[in-house]
This record gives structure tokens, sequence and C-alpha cells, in this order.
């Protein structure tokens, strides 16, 4: 399919799954806005992380909304969980390190954990936050600093204000963010280019024309 694509399309698909990785994912516990969801699948994609899981809540079920996610979930490898512990359990057995966000006790601050292996960060629900199961199964609780009246910040700012530096740590820690191998790394290519392709279904309709054709000539 990249011989449909332009030049340049094609090296920035190549630039952004060179930069892409599944030993940092995101965890969304009960989100009740559907808005905080899609605004979180956008900052996924925009930092490079290809793994997020949602786990689903009692008050609505994960809704995309293109408007908001800008189509970004198109790109990510969304789990759906109907279990916190299942989801949490299933990512230990990865061998990630879970750290939940947190505004009660015996937090540490974002600059303290360690990246330099796999991490799963988890985002609880809006008003209630993480749930008792994601903190019982957390490896570490922490804060982003707040150093005005508020004390909190939306769950989607938060996720983003994590992952960026996150991000800034693995660097430091692992010398580079993006770490696909190169098996997993040209499969996705192969994916973000087939769905790249504008009108990929009318053009294999026309190839299949083609090749009946040829096949008839003979």
């Amino acid at each position: 399919m990249s011989d449909y694509l332009l030049p340049e399309r094609k090296a920035r698909i190549d630039e952004v799954v060179s930069r892409r990785t599944r030993t940092l994912v995101v965890v969304m516990e009960a989100f009740c806005d559907p808005q905080n969801v899609n605004a979180v699948l956008r900052t996924c994609d925009a930092f490079g992380v290809q793994e997020v899981h949602v786990v689903e809540g009692p008050m609505k079920g994960f809704d995309r909304n293109k408007k908001i996610s800008q189509n970004a979930d198109k790109w990510l490898d969304v789990t759906r969980w109907t279990s916190t512990r299942e989801c949490l359990a299933a990512l230990k057995q990865r061998g990630f390190a879970v750290h939940v966000t947190w505004l009660g006790e015996g937090t540490v601050g974002l600059s303290e954990l360690d990246f330099a292996g796999p991490v799963a960060l988890v985002f609880g629900n809006e008003s209630r936050g993480v749930s008792d199961e994601a903190l019982a199964l957390a490896d570490a609780r922490y804060a982003i600093p707040m150093r005005g009246f508020s004390q909190s910040l939306n769950v989607s700012v938060a996720a983003a204000v994590s992952l960026a530096r996150a991000i800034d740590r693995r660097e430091a820690q692992r010398g580079s963010h993006g770490d696909l191998p190169e098996a997993e790394a040209r499969a996705l290519r192969e994916r973000f280019y087939l769905l790249a392709v504008k009108q990929r279904s009318r053009i294999a309709k026309a190839e299949t024309v083609a090749e009946r054709r040829t096949r008839n000539r003979r």
C-alpha cells in the first residue's frame, strides 16, 4: 500500500513509527466524560504511546468522538476492560510497573518515578479518582506538584502533563522513547500505510477487476 502514498506522507509515517512505544501505556479507569476519553486518546497519539487500556465504568460506556480525538484512536491499540483488577493484573504479568495518580497520603512526585522499565500510568474517575483496586495493585502513587490555589487538574490535562514528564524521564533513563522491535515496527508501518491510503476499498476493487481482465485475456 505504500506505493499509493506520497513520499512525504510515507516518510512521516516512518518517523511516527520510529517514535512509538508499547513500554509506556495509559490506563483510563471508569471515566464518565467521553470528552476526557477522547482528549486522552489524542494525547497518547501525540506522545507516541501506542497502547491504551480503557476500564469501562457503570456510568457511561467508552464512546469515541472524532471531533475531539481528531481520529487519533484509529492509530492506537485500544483495549477495553470491564475489571480494573483484570486489566492491571494482565499488565503486571507482562512486566509493567503500575503508577497511579493519587491526591492522598503516600505519594511521590512525578519526577521521582522510575521509567527505566515498562510502566502503566493509571488515571481514575473524574470525581472519585482511582479505585481501591488500583491503589492496592499500584507499585507507586504519584501526584503532580501544584503551585497555585487549585490542587488538582482535569484528568485529560493530568494525563498530558504526566506523559510529557514521563517521556523526559524515559529519554534520560533509557536513551530514547521509541523502542518498538523491528518486526513490530514493520507491522505497524504497514498498518499505518493502509490507514493512510485514501479510497483504499476503491483501489482494491479496481485491482481485482484488472486482475480478472488479465486472466480472461489469457
